[in-house]
Order: C-alpha cells, then sequence, then structure tokens
C-alpha cells in the first residue's frame, strides 16, 4: 500500500491507558431510529499507534492507515489538531 493510497481520518482519542497505544473514535453520523424516534450516534473504534506517546484523552487527532503493529492496531497518529486535555488541572 503507498502513502497516497492509505485513509486519512480525524477522530478523539477515548483512552490512553496503554503506553504508545491509543483508542480513537470517529463520530459518523446521527440518525433517526425508526420505531422510537429518538437520534442515536453513530461512531466506529479505531486502535491507533502514536509514536511519540503525547495523545491524551479528549484531543482530536489525525490518523492514517498503517501497517500492523499488532492484532487490533492498524493505524497511527499523524498529528494532534487539538488539546482539549487540561494541564495543571488536579483531579
Amino acid at each position: 500500500m503507498s502513502a497516497e493510497n492509505r485513509k486519512v481520518l480525524t477522530a478523539v482519542v477515548i483512552s490512553d491507558k496503554n503506553k504508545n497505544f491509543r483508542v480513537v473514535e470517529q463520530k459518523i453520523r446521527v440518525l433517526g431510529h425508526k420505531l422510537y424516534r429518538k437520534l442515536v450516534n453513530k461512531t466506529r473504534k479505531f486502535h491507533v499507534y502514536d509514536e511519540t506517546n503525547t495523545s491524551k484523552v479528549g484531543d482530536v487527532v489525525t490518523i492514517q492507515e498503517s501497517k500492523p503493529y499488532s492484532a487490533t492496531v492498524r493505524w497511527k497518529v499523524i498529528s494532534i489538531q487539538s488539546s482539549d486535555s487540561m494541564e495543571g488541572a488536579s483531579k
């Protein structure tokens, strides 16, 4: 797979518990349920490799398809678009 044919997506980090690996979620669209008329969010989760280990939960990142790093990790972080993590805040 050449570099120009790889997919590039924007997603939000939802888990950063593993070292250098993240779980990100991409919001697809909002659908109306046919029977109950409730709005339902459709999302997709991706397991992503983060070389620099800098992304945190809530960050908006750009990810790209890459070689398989493990059984589930097939994407890598290209850049962090915006950081929502509050630095210096106590939990």
